[in-house]
């Protein structure tokens, strides 16, 4: 595997830097940026897996990440191993803002939708004091989910040409060279 440590993290660091990397969510960020990048396959299989990896991380279906993301990846003829990498953007720091942010947007469409609070849900001890907010709630992953997807497919896939090209353009240069 590309980028992997000669020595093994024991459990616990590796569920530490899954939630909070000790080298710096700027260059996390960036090395997953590398490792996708380095993904064989077409530009649109490795842009359709992150897409659809953006799109698992925005859903409130709490464990099914990884199955909605290689379930929408494998429909629209995506990387299913880069759909996994991107999904790991949902961890418990980053869960409660798309929900917050899903929340939002999901009351824009649904008439009725009062202003969430955590107090009434505490107060009431009930699954059915969440009934009014699961609609906006999913309603508004699916809209935030599938327009943030569709940005990340449009330019992830520009810069998975652009790698593909200069692949291409590199490996012209050394046959030439070499005959």
């Amino acid at each position: 595997m590309k980028f992997k440590s000669r020595t093994k993290k024991p459990f616990s660091a590796r569920v530490q830097d899954a939630v909070w990397p000790r080298m710096g969510w700027k260059r996390a960020l960036k090395y997953r940026g590398l490792q996708l990048m380095r993904l064989s396959g077409s530009p649109h299989a490795v842009a359709a897996g992150t897409a659809a990896g953006i799109f698992a991380a925005f859903s409130p279906l709490f464990g099914l990440h990884y199955v909605i993301a290689c379930a929408v990846a494998y429909v629209l003829g995506g990387s299913i191993i880069a759909a996994a990498a991107v999904t790991t953007l949902a961890n418990p720091l980053t869960l409660p803002l798309f929900w917050a942010a899903s929340y939002e947007v999901g009351r824009l469409f649904v008439h009725g939708a009062h202003h969430f609070s955590a107090k009434d849900l505490i107060e009431q001890h009930s699954w059915a004091a969440l009934e009014p907010f699961i609609a906006p709630l999913l309603i508004g992953s699916v809209i935030l989910g599938a327009v943030l997807g569709a940005v990340t497919y449009f330019i992830v896939r520009s810069l998975m040409t652009v790698q593909h090209d200069r692949k291409l353009a590199l490996r012209a240069i050394r046959a030439r060279g070499a005959a």
